[in-house]
């Protein structure tokens, strides 16, 4: 049963001819960021399936592997890398959830190659890289972007579109707790339930089942705990030698960095890992009005206030002593 619109009605922000090239294309080339997430392998999913309504052509790529996690979802085992993508011509091109170019990895020059190329991204430094883009930095997830896209171009909220809904907006959300969840998020919700989403089931694979290399990466990480700042700051590390020795991959440690961060009186704190390359990987989660946002932007990255993140040279012990320091200013800088 679909829900009538409430009473508070958001402005549509999908352009016209946004809209005309999706329902003229053929085929579609959907992508999303590299280090895929829940919303991005989420709203990919659903837009994939949503185009397939339309009867369209779709190829749906992401520059690295589905997490282990996310590979229950409808589709998810649809979704290529960029080497399944070589000598294939598309008629239009949309990505879900990647704030730049760059994000999109090695996909990025199968999305710049079509001739008509859409955005949709609820991150709000996105420069706007499409010829079409629908950027709402205010929204809880690219998720609720493709929901209303969906309305767009009437259509029909299914079973396996909702599951992929649900992990999107639920994992950018925290599960509906953090501060970027809006009252569109629970609207959406009850969209979900109506259209026969099974919570119990989508609840536990997303937010309550951890595999074993995850759960022991979780304890190298605990082990790591330092608070300072006055007691108003916490970090971990994750060395290169803990992976090995957890049996872990980068997908393993999801949701780790808010462990540090439901410690009472912490604000503010980051997760560091070791990378391949000599790179250093940096997560950064704070409560508000702290915008970790900022530094992470010094060093080249991006995100949302509360949630941002980084890739940057240099050693675990060189990088994280630097963050300290940001994260105490941060602190000071909003007493």
């Amino acid at each position: 049963m679909e829900r009538s619109p409430g009473k508070k009605k958001r402005k549509t922000e999908f352009p016209p001819e946004m809209l005309s090239a999706i329902k003229n294309a053929n085929s579609i080339f959907v992508c999303t960021h590299i280090s895929p997430d829940g919303d991005a392998i989420g709203s990919l999913a659903a837009a994939g399936l949503v185009l397939k309504a339309l009867g369209k052509q779709v190829t749906m790529a992401c520059g690295d592997p589905v997490p282990m996690q996310f590979r229950f979802l409808p589709c998810a085992g649809e979704i290529v890398n960029e080497e399944a993508l070589k000598e294939k011509s598309f008629d239009a091109a949309l990505s879900v959830d990647a704030a730049s170019l760059e994000r999109m990895g090695a996909c990025a020059q199968a999305f710049l190659a079509a001739p008509v190329t859409m955005q949709m991204d609820h991150h709000g430094d996105n420069p706007g890289y499409a010829r079409y883009n629908v950027v709402d930095g205010k929204a809880s997830a690219a998720g609720c972007l493709v929901r209303r896209l969906m309305r767009e171009l009437d259509v029909k909220l299914t079973k396996d579109i909702a599951s992929c809904l649900y992990c999107a907006i639920s994992m950018d959300t925290g599960n509906f707790v953090q501060p970027n969840t809006t009252s569109e998020a629970f609207e959406i919700m009850a969209e979900l339930m109506d259209a026969g989403l099974e919570l119990e089931e989508n609840a536990r694979a997303l937010h309550l089942l951890r595999a074993e290399p995850s759960a022991r990466l979780l304890g190298k990480a605990l082990t790591s705990l330092k608070i300072f700042g006055r007691g108003q700051c916490a970090c971990m590390k994750i060395t290169a030698q803990d992976y090995c020795d957890a049996q872990a991959m980068p997908e393993h440690n999801a949701d780790i960095v808010n462990f540090a961060l439901n410690i009472p009186g912490v604000r503010a704190v980051f997760l560091a890992e070791e990378r391949k390359g000599g790179e250093i990987k940096a997560s950064l989660r704070s409560i508000p009005p702290l915008d970790v946002s900022a530094i992470a932007q010094k060093y080249g990255g991006g995100g949302h206030k509360q949630a941002a993140g980084l890739r940057y040279p240099g050693t675990l012990d060189k990088v994280c002593e630097s963050l300290e320091k940001d994260l105490v200013q941060l602190i000071e800088d909003n007493e």
